[in-house]
């Protein structure tokens, strides 16, 4: 896993507060994964704070639309599409911290007009033996 994430400047959260469609990119001076839902609405994910990723579908008349299901710390579970701007970048940077999860595509199966999902990660527990260890 890479370094501690830390707090992103004020005037760069404030100016892409003004982003109207749903964005998401890898900030890697503060090692945080930022989410614009709308403008005024950003949601920011330490990377060490990701205990699982899940990817699932949704399949509607339309088209199949793949989303990556961040599971995390204390708060609920952050879903990226891969409509997202900037959704293929993300993967690029975060199958570095999250080996695996750059085949999320294959590994939602599919199942029409149904939510399916398949786990990719998962952070490995941390067991103390029996010495206390």
């Amino acid at each position: 896993m890479g370094p501690k994430s830390t707090s992103r400047p004020l005037w760069t959260r404030l100016r892409e507060n003004l982003t109207w469609r749903p964005k998401v990119h890898f900030d890697r001076e503060s090692g945080v994964v930022v989410v614009h839902l709308g403008p005024f609405r950003t949601r920011e994910v330490a990377m060490e704070r990701i205990r699982r990723i899940e990817a699932g579908n949704r399949d509607n008349l339309a088209a199949d639309t793949v989303f990556l299901f961040l599971h995390i710390d204390g708060e609920p579970a952050l879903a990226v599409s891969e409509l997202d701007s900037g959704f293929t970048a993300l993967v690029q940077v975060m199958r570095e911290y999250f080996p695996g999860i750059e085949k999320w595509k294959e590994g939602v199966p599919s199942a029409r007009f149904q939510l399916a999902s398949v786990e990719l990660w998962k952070r490995p527990s941390i067991v103390a033996d029996a010495s206390g260890n």
